[in-house]
């Protein structure tokens, strides 16, 4: 595909959009970042740190056409072609991830699409995410790249809306959407008819007044909202026919009886919520002609949180199931034809999570992985039975012989239970070696034992690699993440220590030879156990990591976001309060203790990072530097963001760490 001439370019967003032109990758040369060569067994740097290079596809809705993603050189392109054969081919838009990033897309029917894409922007000092949307025919024609017409700063002093790309399919509508926007009042979105060809459009839902996102039925009607008040949250509910919009319930952020709308079944008074059920999140129905009644529940797991996304039939109009992470994905349906299917899957394509993504009528899209395997995509036509392989994400793995992780279980210090995943590399001797813990990021967020490049490359290194599920992780029930408030670098630490000494007494890592390795929270958990347990680690590696939890507090209170009052009261709840918990804060803040460093670090961070500031690490470079200590690296990734999601920037970071590591085996 490299060698399509360029046939056009527009401008969209402000920025260069390319058709069918290969676009150039800037790259800043970075210190230490230099690949080194391969030792005997081991794959190129690039064979793990390259993004996947298909991803998303999806059927038109006749079920003839394909569309994906394809990251190829830097840049990411939409493409459509034939199901079948893969004929008529077209480059239909290209992005070289510098000034913006497709965000994904849509069919609205046959032939249209819509695609989203996000660019960084800042005011003042405040950094954020702005989207967009445009249409486009599947072989590039008819682009409408003007599809939501806002005002321009500057005309006037209306306010621009930051989020454009917020819109729910009609059923049975091959020209409308429904688009959420705030284009009257921030932070208050109302709810479109457009045109995906002309960009007209026609307000169906205005805002009561503190609605943030709206939920249609099946029918195409709005009829669920869910609101912000302050520190509350509210969902609004009204008859499929119209009229007032009634109060379903509010809440205090977190409350135990809190409710979150999923979505709609076929029968337009059948609401679909999350809720808690024996302390764990589970999916109930709610009947909204008899709102005062008690929720019925549907589907609970025994063990983990039910915090997955409903599913739909292939027709979409109604619902079959629900999918969800335990230690690895599950699916459960209420629809017996829908677990036909997945058995049929499940049986041709054994011991591996298999998850359709895309279909249309009985002609489906598959994604098949395990652990040890990289996702692949097959077409499957329930018709003719045949099951077809399409495509690979990770080609240079797809021979590789990778390492499946063990789940593992066992209790912290105070007799909580821990859960981890155990990944061996796989020219492991049968003794002790070299380990390295990773903490996951968020951290309210988890881990499962899914293919994971990350871990993947660490053993192909020949390190065995622990990614422990710590206090405050989700997915384990409100008990076992309200944990983790507010014991940043405290429980939450002895947690990963705990994980290490576990390593040890297994007799699964040599002692000399543990390393610490994280991004976000994760790389803010690895700066916090070299400073509170140095003697554990002969090596740090921090990825864009949180170090003055005095600073995050102050952000998260930053009047200048929409629903700071939330994002106030999150933080006092989940990290304290600036002044009465300064001593702690400032106690468990790696800046705040950067004296105490000593144990060799790698410590990177991308400029463009949205989500945890550059700044974060600068200012720890800087103490480190004044404080005299020397064994430690800084790679500064320009226009990085927080997630790495450019090639070229995983790629350095990737060759970094390989460098890096290597010195402590």
């Amino acid at each position: 595909m490299s060698g399509v001439s360029c046939k056009s370019a527009i401008v969209l967003f402000g920025f260069m959009l390319l058709y069918g032109c290969s676009g150039g990758v800037t790259q800043r040369p970075a210190t230490s970042a230099n690949p080194l060569p391969e030792r005997a067994g081991e794959l190129p740097v690039k064979a793990y740190a390259a993004l996947p290079e298909v991803e998303h596809i999806s059927l038109s809705p006749d079920g003839n056409r394909i569309a994906f993603l394809q990251n190829l050189d830097g840049n990411t392109i939409l493409v459509t072609q034939d199901r079948v054969g893969g004929g008529n081919r077209h480059i239909v838009v290209r992005s070289d991830n510098q000034k913006f990033h497709i965000n994904g897309y849509n069919w609205v029917n046959d032939e249209r699409l819509l695609v989203r894409v996000w660019y960084a922007d800042r005011a003042a000092r405040l950094k954020f995410v702005r989207t967009g949307l445009f249409a486009v025919n599947h072989d590039g024609t008819q682009l409408k790249d003007d599809l939501i017409r806002v005002d321009v700063p500057g005309l006037n002093n209306r306010y621009v809306p930051q989020i454009q790309d917020s819109y729910f399919r009609i059923p049975g509508d091959p020209r409308h959407v429904l688009l959420s926007l705030d284009d009257r009042q921030a932070g208050a979105p109302s709810v479109y008819r457009l045109d995906v060809y002309s960009g007209e459009k026609e307000r169906v839902a205005g805002n009561p007044g503190n609605v943030r996102h709206w939920f249609p039925d099946l029918q195409g009607r709005v009829r669920v909202g869910v609101g912000v008040n302050k520190s509350k949250l509210s969902i609004v509910y009204r008859p499929p026919e119209g009229g007032e919009w009634r109060t379903l319930g509010e809440y205090e952020q977190g409350h135990a009886d809190a409710l979150e709308p999923l979505g709609f079944d076929a029968d337009p008074d059948l609401l679909y919520v999350r809720g808690i059920h024996q302390g764990r999140k589970a999916v109930f129905r709610i009947r909204l002609s008899n709102a005062a009644g008690k929720p019925e529940l549907v589907y609970a797991d025994p063990k983990y949180d039910v915090a997955g996304a409903l599913i739909y039939s292939a027709a979409h109009d109604r619902v079959i199931g629900v999918g969800y992470a335990t230690d690895t994905l599950r699916f459960a349906y209420w629809n017996e034809s829908g677990r036909r299917l997945q058995a049929a899957i499940d049986k041709a394509l054994p011991q591996r999570s298999n998850v359709i993504v895309s279909s249309a009528g009985r002609r489906h899209i598959v994604s098949s992985s395990n652990a040890a395997r990289a996702p692949v995509y097959y077409a499957m036509d329930e018709d003719t039975g045949f099951l077809d392989e399409i495509a690979e994400t990770y080609p240079l793995l797809a021979d590789a012989r990778l390492s499946p992780p063990q789940t593992v279980k066992f209790k912290a210090r105070d007799g909580l239970e821990l859960e981890g995943y155990l990944t061996r590399p796989t020219r492991a001797g049968t003794g002790p070696g070299p380990a390295i813990i990773f903490p996951h990021g968020g951290p309210w967020a988890r881990d499962v034992a899914g293919f994971d490049p990350w871990t993947q490359f660490l053993a192909d290194r020949g390190w065995t690699v622990l990614r422990l599920n710590f206090r405050g992780s989700a997915g384990y029930g409100a008990d076992f993440e309200r944990a983790g408030f507010q014991r940043w670098g405290l429980e939450m630490q002895d947690d990963i220590t705990d994980g290490v000494h576990w390593l040890i007494q297994q007799k699964l890592a040599d002692p000399q030879k543990v390393c610490i390795v994280g991004g976000s929270y994760g790389g803010y958990a690895a700066l916090m156990g070299a400073i509170k347990t140095p003697e554990l680690y002969r090596c740090a590696v921090s990825l864009a990591p949180v170090t003055d939890l005095t600073r995050l507090v102050d952000e998260l209170n930053d009047a200048r976001w929409l629903d700071y009052q939330l994002r106030s009261a999150l933080a006092d709840r989940k990290l304290g309060r600036r002044w009465s918990d300064r001593d702690r804060l400032n106690d468990t803040s790696p800046l705040q203790q950067a004296a105490r460093l000593h144990t060799p670090l790698l410590l990177a961070h991308g400029t463009d990072d949205l989500s945890v500031d550059v700044s974060h690490s600068q200012d720890l470079a800087k103490e480190l530097e004044s404080a005299g200590f020397k064994d430690f690296q800084y790679l500064e990734l320009e226009h990085g963001d927080h997630h790495l999601s450019r090639e070229v920037d995983r790629v350095q970071f990737f060759g970094a760490l390989d460098a890096f590591l290597r010195k402590f085996q």
